[in-house]
């Protein structure tokens, strides 16, 4: 028996950073009416919430400990291909947007953003 999508979609906010994930998390609850919107630590706990629920959309960061953003991105393409992927770094070099890319990243954002390019990636993601 499989099993079936136990939740309301969601959107899926990876960051180890307790602060960022605290200023992400608001932003995207005052931004989607009808998502849950899921904080996790690792790129394991996003995997196991795409398990549960159909996902239109996640923030990753691309520095976090056992699995980076776009280790992540690879999994997440695998197996939900049409789950959109912000991929946020203050690691951002030319080379590493090159990989996003590759590794199919949907937006690619260097930190510090602007909020406003990050709320207008998500209205145009879930509209």
């Amino acid at each position: 028996m499989s099993e079936e999508f136990t939740h309301n979609p969601a959107i899926i906010l990876v960051e180890d950073e307790p602060d960022i994930l605290i200023i992400l998390h608001r932003l995207m609850r005052d931004l989607t009416g009808g998502y849950d919107i899921v904080t996790v630590n690792g790129g394991a706990e996003a995997l196991a919430q795409i398990a549960l629920r159909p996902v239109p959309l996640i923030i990753t960061d691309y520095n976090m400990p056992g699995m980076n953003g776009l280790q992540l991105t690879a999994a997440i393409k695998e197996t939900s291909p049409d789950t959109r992927v912000v991929l946020i770094t203050a690691y951002a070099t030319p080379e590493l947007e090159k990989r996003a890319r590759e590794q199919r990243v949907d937006y690619y954002l260097p930190k510090p953003f602007p909020l406003d390019r990050l709320e207008q990636i998500v209205r145009d993601v879930l509209n």
